[in-house]
């Protein structure tokens, strides 16, 4: 990338929120910063400029993240009984102005279990309930309609009453015990993997759990000066929520 180049996306990047936000307050902490009776207004100025710019950018997404996407996609063995366990991630209900669909990242999940299940035919659980109100669909049956119109025949199996990941696979474990089904594949996005197989190994224990993350946050490209810029990045946001919910799931594991 040419320096002028640079300087134009820097521009850019800085006269339009996030950047614009992370602009003011850099100049706010630096204004702060040489008066002594300031320094306090200074450092906060500070720390909420270097958050901003952590939670904004492709690099600070990569240094929250830290190993969050490390787990690696593993499958059962062909033939073998098992089950494709997909976990809701969010609709988009259209009202009158266009039909329900899975949010961005579980369309994700829906499409790396729809491959998965054009060479295995393996039945797909799908999870999520707490639709915007009683009569509208769950996040299952979304999913599942998804699926279909994809062009998956197969086995659907669903649980609609689930809120949370720990409630989609206990959950699902009921189902998976009435199948008499002791594999599974979890299919999730890769920066919620951990947080989910984590889970997973307290609420079924007797599953063998096969993880197989759906689309990743991050790029494994070097970094380049552009991803320096503040830009609308969530990807930070995500991994940082992701460490403090696993970090809450380990704290509260005992009194579960």
């Amino acid at each position: 990338m040419s320096l002028g180049f640079f300087l134009y996306k820097l521009a850019g990047s800085l006269i339009v929120p996030p950047g614009l936000f992370i602009l003011a307050a850099a100049a706010l902490a630096a204004q702060n910063l040489r008066r002594r009776e300031g320094r306090a207004a200074g450092f906060l100025a500070l720390f909420l400029a270097v958050g901003l710019f952590l939670f904004s950018t492709p690099a600070g997404a990569r240094f929250l993240a830290g190993d969050l996407e490390e787990v690696k996609a593993s499958l059962p063995k062909a033939g073998e009984k098992a089950a494709l366990l997909v976990l809701g991630g969010g609709v988009r209900y259209g009202g009158a102005l266009s039909g329900d669909e899975p949010g961005p990242l579980t369309t994700l999940r829906i499409l790396s279990a729809f491959e998965i299940s054009r060479k295995h035919p393996w039945p797909v659980i799908v999870t999520g309930g707490s639709p915007w109100r009683a009569s509208e669909a769950t996040t299952s049956e979304i999913m599942a309609g998804k699926l279909q119109d994809l062009g998956y025949s197969g086995a659907l199996l669903l649980v609609s009453r689930s809120r949370t990941t720990r409630e989609d696979l206990a959950q699902a474990r009921e189902v998976l015990r009435a199948k008499g089904i002791r594999q599974v594949v979890l299919v999730t996005n890769a920066f919620h993997m951990k947080r989910a197989l984590w889970i997973a190994s307290k609420v079924m224990p007797e599953v063998l759990v096969y993880p197989f993350p759906a689309g990743h946050l991050l790029d494994r490209v070097p970094l380049q000066p552009a991803d320096f810029l503040p830009a609308p990045e969530m990807a930070g946001y995500l991994a940082f929520r992701e460490k403090v919910a696993l970090a809450a799931e380990r704290l509260m594991a005992p009194f579960r």
